[in-house]
């Protein structure tokens, strides 16, 4: 279920990476929730905001400070989301280790100082996609990627720290995320900003069959989650596989330019995993939480963004 609820005490909970493409959208989630939000962000806000949110701009490399941070606020939960995102990088990039050593670090600060729940954002990278329908209890993590191998080893060693000190602990296994603020260089916002700008999309033979779910949806499952007595590794998806070409095609029938879309023309034609999407009967019915918006109504919310954000952009200059 999805409703919000205010429980008269307010918990404090630690949001990392708060201005991202998913934490920006878990603050509205949380204030339902009746939190005390202590949001972190390495540059810009600090202070209070509207609603029941404080800001602090805190490096999550500066260990001093965040062990501070910890002993400051003492917050019960910890929603962390903060990790290297370089498109076309992330995937090999050493960084990846940097971001397990910091993670641990605040991992441990966060417990130190009275922390009771962390909720990590995973991945579906964490899987052995050569099983193609990834369940949390039955499918091999065997990650492909650096970058799949820093979340699974991290979350394993968080996971047993966890409850070595009686501290509960989940994870979001986040599959395909798309919606307002995604990188240009993703497949959907690559789709519509060019067809909106009457452009070619230039794109693979997109047979591949993926788990696609709306970024609002995304935060309000973690946040489910983190509000949930629910431990473990908890897949965060539609459960709904779509093949992209599918998708893409819809795009291009609600913004009239499906001669704009070009397949075949990009990247290499066969891919090793042509199937990758969840199994989500712990997110239904251990956590209690469904998504809202439809493949359908969250791509027309998508391009309702871009196209609100692309007349600010123009009205700027």
């Amino acid at each position: 279920m999805n409703g919000d609820s205010n429980a008269g005490f307010m918990e404090k909970v630690i949001v990392t990476g708060a201005t991202g493409f998913i934490g920006r959208q878990t603050l509205p989630f949380l204030q339902r929730r009746g939190f005390d939000i202590h949001a972190l962000t390495s540059r810009g806000k600090t202070g209070k905001a509207a609603g029941n949110a404080t800001w602090h701009q805190v490096d999550i490399f500066d260990y001093e400070r965040v062990r501070q941070l910890c002993m400051e606020v003492k917050a019960e939960k910890l929603l962390h989301l903060a990790w290297y995102d370089v498109p076309g990088d992330r995937m090999s990039s050493p960084e990846n280790l940097a971001w397990v050593g910091a993670s641990l670090h605040l991992v441990r600060s966060f417990i130190e100082n009275g922390g009771q729940k962390i909720v990590q954002a995973g991945s579906c990278a964490e899987y052995d996609w050569r099983y193609g329908y990834c369940r949390e209890r039955f499918t091999p993590t065997d990650p492909e990627s650096f970058y799949g191998e820093c979340k699974a080893s991290l979350n394993k060693v968080v996971e047993g720290y966890c409850r070595q000190k009686g501290v509960h602990f989940a994870s979001g296994r986040i599959f395909f995320v798309y919606g307002p603020h995604e990188s240009e260089n993703r497949l959907v916002a690559h789709v519509i900003k060019s067809l909106l700008a009457k452009r070619q999309a230039s794109l693979t033979h997109s047979n591949q069959i993926r788990d696609y779910l709306h970024v609002a949806d995304v935060a309000g499952a973690l946040v489910a989650l983190l509000a949930s007595n629910v431990e473990g590794a908890v897949n965060i998806a539609s459960g709904r596989p779509i093949v992209l070409r599918s998708m893409v095609d819809m795009i291009g029938r609600k913004l009239n330019a499906p001669e704009f879309i070009s397949y075949g023309k990009r990247g290499n034609t066969k891919d090793r995993h042509p199937v990758v999407f969840a199994d989500v009967n712990r997110l239904s019915k251990e956590v209690g939480w469904r998504p809202t918006y439809s493949l359908d109504d969250g791509i027309d919310a998508t391009i309702d963004w871009w196209k609100e954000n692309q007349k600010i952009t123009m009205n700027n200059y």
